[in-house]
C-alpha cells in the first residue's frame, strides 16, 4: 500500500509539472506546488493510518479465558486390618457418599478368623473369609484373628473313640480340629470346631501322677487318675501330666510370692464319692466308671448300661420315674457338689 501511494504521488507531480511547464506561468506553478504539498500531506497521513492498521492486524491475538480448575473432591479413608479391600489395605471414598465394600481376610499360618469388626463393633452376620460392609465415613474394618484350635498332650497321649465310645486307633499327641476332619477310627466326617478325645498319661515304671496341668492350670485329681475322656472340646487345650516318684512328696506348685511376704497355703481340693448301679459315669478324670472320687464342682455324665429294649427309671441323686412312652432318658449330666449315687432301673418293653 505504501508503494501504491508513492507511485500515485509521483504521477500527480509529473502531470502538474508538465502542465505548468507547457502552458502555465510562474503563478500557476507555485499554486501547483502548494497543491502537491497538500496532496503529499494527505497521502502521508493516509499511509500512517494504513501502517498502524497493518501493525494491529499483525500483533492482535484472540485471548481465550482458561476455565478455572475444579477443586479436588474431599475423600475419606477406609483402612483394613488383617485384610485387604480390592487388594489394598486402604480404600478412598468421596465424602458424602455411601459405599458398599468387600474385604478379604489375610490369615497367617497357625491363625484362624474369629470374627469381623467395623470400627471395633463385631459384625455378627459376617462369618466367612470375606466381609461385605457399608462405609459412610472414615472407618476401620478388621479381621479379628485367633490361634487355630489344637489339642496337645505332654507326657500323655490321646485317641479317638470308636463306634462303641471306646478309645481306639493310633495314639497321637497333637491334632488341629479347626476344619472338618475324618475320625480315623470310625471314618466319619466330623464338623470342625469340636473334638472328643480320650487322654491317657504316660507313666513310667516307678512313677505316679502328681497332678495334671490343663492349659497351665493345675488340677489335683487322685493319684490313680491316669486317664479321662473329653467330650466336644471347643477350644485349644493342652494337657500336661506332672509326675513324681512313687512315695515322694508332692511337687504341687506354690503361688508366686513377693519378697518378705508369707505365701498363702495351697488349698487341697475337696473330693466327693460317686457311685452307680445299672449305669456308669464319665468326667472328673473317669470314663465309664461305676465308682470313684471327683473334685467338687465337677460336671459328670451318667449313662445307663441297659439297651434300648428297656424302659428306664432313675433313682438316687437323679429321679426320673416317668411312665411315659419311651421311659426315662438314657443319660444325664450332673454337677457334683456332695457325695452322690445313681441307680438306673429298667423294665423290658
Amino acid at each position: 500500500m505504501k508503494r501504491i501511494g508513492s507511485l500515485v504521488l509521483a504521477l500527480l507531480m509529473l502531470l502538474c509539472l508538465t502542465g505548468c511547464q507547457s502552458g502555465g506561468n510562474q503563478a500557476e506553478l507555485e499554486a501547483a506546488k502548494v497543491q502537491v504539498q497538500l496532496l503529499q500531506q494527505q497521502l502521508d497521513e493516509a499511509n500512517a493510518a494504513l501502517a498502524e492498521a497493518e501493525k494491529d492486524d499483525d500483533t492482535a491475538t484472540v485471548q481465550i479465558a482458561e476455565p478455572e480448575a475444579a477443586p479436588a473432591p474431599e475423600m475419606f479413608q477406609v483402612a483394613a486390618v488383617n485384610a485387604r479391600i480390592n487388594g489394598e489395605q486402604r480404600a478412598a471414598i468421596h465424602v458424602g457418599e455411601t459405599a458398599e465394600l468387600t474385604a478379604e481376610a489375610v490369615i497367617p499360618e497357625g491363625m484362624a478368623l474369629d470374627y469381623w469388626a467395623l470400627n471395633g463393633e463385631r459384625l455378627a452376620e459376617q462369618t466367612g473369609a470375606s466381609c461385605t460392609f457399608t462405609a459412610q465415613d472414615n472407618a476401620v474394618i478388621e479381621a479379628v484373628l485367633r490361634p487355630v484350635k489344637t489339642v496337645t498332650a505332654i507326657n500323655a497321649t490321646m485317641q479317638f473313640l470308636n463306634a462303641k465310645d471306646k478309645a481306639g486307633g493310633d495314639p497321637f499327641t497333637e491334632f488341629v480340629f479347626e476344619e472338618d476332619y475324618v475320625n480315623p477310627v470310625t471314618g466319619e466326617t466330623v464338623p470342625g470346631g469340636t473334638i472328643t478325645v480320650y487322654v491317657e498319661a504316660d507313666v513310667p515304671r516307678g512313677y505316679e501322677v502328681d497332678y495334671w496341668l490343663i492349659n497351665h492350670v493345675p488340677y489335683y485329681y487322685n493319684r490313680t487318675v491316669t486317664s479321662f475322656r473329653v467330650d466336644d472340646l471347643d477350644a485349644s487345650t493342652e494337657y500336661e501330666v506332672v509326675l513324681k516318684k512313687k512315695g515322694a512328696a508332692s511337687s504341687t506348685p506354690k503361688p508366686a510370692t513377693q519378697p518378705n511376704t508369707t505365701p498363702a497355703p495351697t488349698e487341697e481340693p475337696v473330693y466327693y464319692n460317686v457311685s452307680c448301679i445299672g449305669c456308669t459315669f464319665s468326667g472328673g478324670g473317669y470314663s465309664g466308671a461305676t465308682s470313684g472320687k471327683v473334685p467338687a464342682g465337677t460336671v459328670i455324665k451318667v449313662t445307663t448300661t441297659y439297651s434300648t429294649d428297656y424302659t428306664l427309671y432313675w433313682r438316687g441323686s437323679i429321679t426320673d420315674g416317668s411312665n411315659s412312652t419311651g421311659g426315662g432318658a438314657r443319660s444325664h449330666t450332673y454337677t457334683v457338689n456332695g457325695d452322690c449315687n445313681f441307680h438306673c432301673m429298667a423294665v423290658i418293653n
